[in-house]
């Protein structure tokens, strides 16, 4: 399994980035490892390099979470990939859950609204990028994505 955190531009407007992500980042080395830690950062965010050099680095060229999203999951097709959005993704526990989930597709929301944890399978993820591909026009939400693939392809996922 491969971990992914999506950065994008409208992160940039929280002025204390740099030390929360510094602590999950930390988290996430201990968990699961610094080998299969993956990051999609905007340009803005070129100082990411220097502060966390066992991350390996994938470019957002739109700054958005869609397609920063889209290009970590093209760049790690072949695994199973767990997705973070480094704000909302909130504690060890969760973590756990969704790890101990790998044999499923999961989402972390609440009231309809994702919360920054994703659990993508390999044998769905080409599903997950071809809608994503189609998903850049407009603003979704990743829950509406992932309704997205159960519509089109029937492919289930748990929320947690």
């Amino acid at each position: 399994m491969k971990v992914l955190l999506v950065f994008y531009s409208k992160l940039l407007e929280d002025g204390d980035l740099l030390r929360k992500v510094n602590e999950k980042v930390n988290l996430l080395k201990r968990f699961i490892g610094p080998d299969s830690l993956y990051a999609v950062i905007t340009t803005e965010m070129k100082d990411f390099i220097d502060r966390f050099p066992d991350l390996v680095f994938i470019r957002n060229d739109r700054g958005t979470f869609l397609y920063g999203l889209y290009k970590g999951l093209r760049k790690l097709r072949g695994n199973d990939v767990l997705v973070l959005d480094p704000l909302r993704f909130t504690s060890l526990d969760r973590l756990k859950d969704f790890i101990s989930k790998r044999r499923r597709n999961a989402l972390y929301t609440s009231e309809g609204q994702w919360k920054g944890l994703a659990l993508f399978r390999l044998v769905d993820l080409d599903y997950f990028i071809r809608t994503l591909e189609s998903s850049f026009q407009e603003e979704r939400d990743l829950f509406a994505v992932v309704e997205k693939v159960k519509e089109d392809y029937g492919i289930e996922y748990e929320t947690l």
